[in-house]
C-alpha cells in the first residue's frame, strides 16, 4: 500500500508539474500575441516636460536659538509598552529637557511604572505598542490629578513593531502587514477624554513636498504655541478631545476615514492643560524637527515638560510633601524605642532622594515638619492635632501576665467608628504653616511597619476620609465578643458566626468601599475577617471556605470584568448567605444613573427592620462621581422569594426602581442580597442597622 501511495504521488507531482509549463508557455504566446498586435513597429521614447523645480513646494529649515526656561522638572520617558522608537528618536528633546535642569528617567518595565511616578513630575509616553493594564492606567491617573504632566506621543508610521526595535520594518510581516498602534495609545489616552483616529490628515493645496506633510497655522493661544506661525506634521493622526484643540487644520485638510469633517486637530490639551497629545512624533526628530517654527514648538514644549507642577498634598506624596527640617518623634513611652532608632537611619536614604534630612528628636520643634509615630495607649503629646482632625480615641488598657493589651475605638468624623484592634491611623496635619504626620498603631512594631508602608508608597487596604487615613493590619479578633443583655429587654443580638467581607478596591475608576465600616460595626457580634483584592489579590475556592456569611463590596468603583475572578471563588460553597453591594457590584449592568437617597419599600422584611415605612435615606456625597446601577423596571409581582426592600429616593435618578433586593432559596439553604449602592454613604446610624440586619438575615442561611 505505502509502495502504491509513493508512486501515486511521483506521479501525479509529474502531471502537476508537467500543467505548470503549459500554462507558462500559453501565458508567453499570448504575451508575445499583444506585443505584436499592440506594438506595432519599433518603440519610441515619448517626450517628458521637464520639472520645474520651483514649483513643487519645499520645507524651510529654521533651527532656533534655545532659550531655556529652567525648572526642576522630573521627566520620566516609559518605553515599557513596546515602542516603536528607533535609537536617536528623542535625542532633541532629551537635550533641551537637560538644559532646562530637568532630570530625565527612563522607565522600561523594571519595577511598578506607579513607583517611577512618584518622584517624577512629567510623564512622556511616545508610541506605545502595547495596551496599559488597569494598575498601570490607575497610577497615571493619579499622577495626572497630582499634578503631574502628560505627554501623549502616536504616529501613523509607527504601527504595533514585532521585531528589532531599532528597524520597525524588519520583518516581511510588519511591512506587509503593519498592526495600528492606535488602540494602545487610547488604552491611556482615552482615560484623558482624548482620541486617537486610525488615520492621517492630508493637504493637497498647501504642504511641504508630499501631501502628507502638512502645514498648520492655526494655533491655539497658548504658551507652548508661543511664537509659532507654521507648523509641519510629517503624517499625522487626527484627534478628539473634550479640551482645546492645539492645532487644527484649514478646510483643504482632510482624513481618509473622517469624511466631509473639516479643522480637524492634529493635537489636544486636556485635564486643566496637563495633558498634552500629538498625533505625529517625526517633527520631533532630527533633522526634521528644524523645518520652519517646528524646532520652537519643540523648545516650548521642553518648557512645559521641566516645569514642576506637582500638587505634593497627599500621603502618596511622602517624602516629597515635606519641607525640611523635618523631625521624627516617638509618640509616649519614657524611652526611645530601639527600632524606631533602627528604622530612621533606612529612612535617610528615601529622605535624601527626595532633597530632605530627617532628625530623630525627643520632641518636635515647633517650626519643623514633623512625623510622630507611636501608639493608641499614650496619645498626649498628639491629642490636639488628633482633634482638630475630627479624630477622637477611647481606648483602654488591660495588663496581663506578659504583655498589655489595648482595647477600644477610633472615631472619625466623615468614616464613623473603627475597631483600634487590627487598625493603624494616619493623621496628614496641614492646619498650621509646618505639615505633621501622626501614625498611630496598637504596638510600636505595627507603627513602625505603618511608617514603612509610606515609604513604600503601599497604602493598599486603607481608606481616606479628609486629613485621616485608616489602614487594616491584617489582623482580626480571633474570638467575637459575647452578645450583651439588651437593657430595653428586647431580643438578644444574633448568634454569632463568621463573616468574609471582601473588598473589591483594585479597580482603576473608583474611590473607596465600606470594608472598613462593616468590621466596625460587625465585629462586636461576629468573627469578621476583611480581604482587600487590591492587596490580597482575587480569593481562591480554600480562601473562602468556612464563613457563614460573605460580603462583596465593590463601594465607588465602576464594575471591571476582573470581578469574575471573586465569583469564580464560590464555586465551592454549597449553602452561605451572600450580599453584592456597591455602586456596581456586579460587571453584566448596563444602565447607571447618580443615586442620591433610598426609600424604605418592604418593613415586613429582616432588612428593614428598624426602619419607618417610606422613610428616606439621604447618602452622602459620591468621592468617585461613579455613578450606580440602574435595575431593570419590576413587571408585577417580584419572583417567589424575593423581595425589593429599598428602592431609589425621589432625588436620585430613575426614583422607585429597586435598590436592595433580597432572595431566599429555602431548598439549597441559599440568601443573596443585592444592593446598588455605596455603603459608606449612609448616614452612620442608618450603616448600623443595615448592617446588622443584613448580617443577620444572611448568618441564618446556616440555621
Amino acid at each position: 500500500m505505502n509502495v502504491i501511495k509513493k508512486a501515486f504521488g511521483i506521479s501525479t507531482r509529474i502531471k502537476v508539474l508537467i500543467l505548470c509549463v503549459i500554462v507558462l508557455i500559453l501565458a508567453a504566446s499570448i504575451m508575445c500575441g499583444r506585443l505584436v498586435w499592440f506594438q506595432q513597429g519599433l518603440y519610441k521614447t515619448p517626450e517628458i516636460t521637464a520639472i520645474d523645480v520651483g514649483a513643487v513646494p519645499t520645507a524651510n529649515y529654521q533651527p532656533v536659538v534655545d532659550k531655556p526656561v529652567m525648572g526642576e522638572g522630573h521627566v520620566v520617558i516609559d518605553l515599557a509598552h513596546n515602542n516603536n522608537l528607533l535609537v536617536d528618536d528623542l535625542s532633541p528633546l532629551k537635550d533641551r529637557l537637560q538644559a532646562r535642569g530637568a532630570t530625565v528617567e527612563t522607565f522600561t518595565g523594571d519595577g511598578s511604572l506607579g513607583a517611577y511616578l512618584h518622584e517624577a513630575t512629567a510623564l512622556v509616553v511616545i508610541a506605545p505598542g502595547q495596551r496599559y493594564t488597569a494598575s498601570e492606567l490607575k497610577a497615571v491617573i493619579d499622577f495626572v490629578e497630582d499634578g503631574g504632566q502628560l505627554l501623549l506621543v502616536a504616529d501613523p508610521t509607527r504601527p504595533v513593531s514585532y521585531g528589532d526595535p531599532n528597524d520597525p520594518y524588519s520583518s516581511p510581516y510588519d511591512a506587509l502587514y503593519a498592526t495600528s498602534a492606535v488602540p494602545a495609545i487610547n488604552s491611556l489616552a482615552n482615560a484623558f477624554g482624548i482620541v486617537y483616529y486610525d488615520d492621517y490628515l492630508y493637504n493637497l493645496e498647501d504642504n511641504a513636498g508630499s501631501y502628507r506633510n502638512v502645514k498648520f497655522t492655526a494655533f491655539e493661544k497658548n504658551a507652548l504655541t508661543k511664537d509659532v506661525e507654521t507648523l509641519v506634521l510629517f503624517v499625522t493622526h487626527s484627534l478628539s478631545s473634550d479640551g482645546v484643540s492645539l492645532i487644527a487644520g484649514d478646510k483643504n485638510t482632510l482624513s481618509p476615514v473622517r469624511s466631509g469633517e473639516t479643522n480637524l486637530a492634529a493635537a489636544a490639551l486636556t485635564t486643566d492643560q496637563r495633558v498634552l497629545a500629538l498625533g505625529d512624533l517625526t517633527f520631533m526628530t532630527a533633522p526634521y524637527h528644524t523645518v520652519e517654527d517646528n524646532d520652537q514648538f519643540l523648545s516650548n514644549i521642553a518648557n512645559w515638560l521641566a516645569t514642576d507642577k506637582r500638587d505634593r498634598n497627599d500621603l502618596e506624596d511622602f517624602p516629597y510633601i515635606f519641607d525640611e527640617p523635618i523631625d521624627l518623634v516617638q509618640v509616649g513611652g519614657e524611652t526611645l524605642d530601639p527600632q524606631l532608632i533602627v528604622q530612621s537611619s533606612k529612612w535617610q536614604a528615601s529622605f535624601e532622594q527626595a532633597g530632605h534630612m530627617l532628625s530623630l528628636r525627643a520632641e518636635a520643634d515647633p517650626e519643623h515638619d514633623a512625623i510622630f509615630v507611636g501608639t493608641f495607649k499614650d496619645t498626649e503629646v498628639v491629642d490636639e492635632l488628633l482633634s482638630s482632625n475630627g479624630v477622637t480615641l477611647t481606648v483602654t488598657v488591660e495588663k496581663g501576665e506578659d504583655e498589655e493589651k489595648v482595647a477600644g475605638s477610633i472615631g472619625i468624623k466623615g468614616l464613623g467608628t473603627v475597631t483600634v484592634e487590627g487598625t493603624t491611623l494616619l493623621v496628614l496635619d496641614r492646619s498650621s504653616e509646618r505639615v505633621a504626620i501622626i501614625v498611630l498603631a496598637p504596638d510600636m512594631e505595627k507603627a513602625i511597619e505603618a511608617t514603612g508602608r509610606l515609604i513604600d508608597h503601599d497604602l493598599s487596604g486603607c481608606v481616606r476620609a479628609d486629613a485621616v487615613t485608616v489602614c487594616s493590619t491584617g489582623e482580626a479578633p480571633t474570638k467575637p465578643k459575647e452578645p450583651e443583655e439588651p437593657s430595653d429587654g428586647g431580643e438578644l443580638p444574633p448568634a454569632a458566626g463568621r463573616i468574609l467581607v471582601i473588598a473589591s478596591d483594585d479597580k482603576p475608576v473608583g474611590a473607596r468601599t465600606g470594608a472598613p465600616e462593616f468590621e466596625a460595626i460587625l465585629s462586636d457580634s461576629y468573627d469578621v475577617t476583611v480581604w482587600y483584592t487590591s492587596r490580597d489579590g482575587p480569593p481562591t475556592v480554600d480562601d473562602v471556605e468556612g464563613y457563614d456569611a460573605y460580603i462583596i463590596d465593590t463601594g465607588d468603583y465602576a464594575a471591571d470584568e476582573a470581578d469574575i475572578d471573586i465569583f469564580a471563588a464560590f464555586a465551592e460553597i454549597e449553602s452561605a448567605g451572600v450580599m453584592f453591594i456597591g455602586a456596581q457590584p456586579l460587571p453584566f449592568f448596563v444602565d447607571f444613573e447618580p443615586i442620591d437617597d433610598l426609600q424604605v419599600a418592604d418593613t415586613t422584611h429582616p432588612l428593614a427592620a428598624g426602619f419607618e415605612p417610606g422613610e428616606i435615606l439621604a447618602l452622602s456625597a459620591s468621592e468617585s462621581g461613579v455613578p450606580a446601577v440602574v435595575a431593570a423596571e419590576d413587571e408585577g409581582d417580584t419572583a417567589e422569594g424575593t423581595s425589593i426592600v429599598f428602592r431609589r429616593g425621589p432625588d436620585s435618578s430613575s426614583p422607585g426602581t429597586a435598590v436592595v433586593i433580597a432572595s431566599e432559596d429555602e431548598a439549597l439553604n441559599i440568601r443573596m442580597i443585592i444592593a446598588l449602592f455605596s455603603f459608606y454613604r449612609l448616614p452612620e446610624d442608618a450603616q448600623r442597622t443595615f448592617a446588622l440586619n443584613a448580617a443577620a438575615w444572611l448568618v441564618g442561611a446556616e440555621e
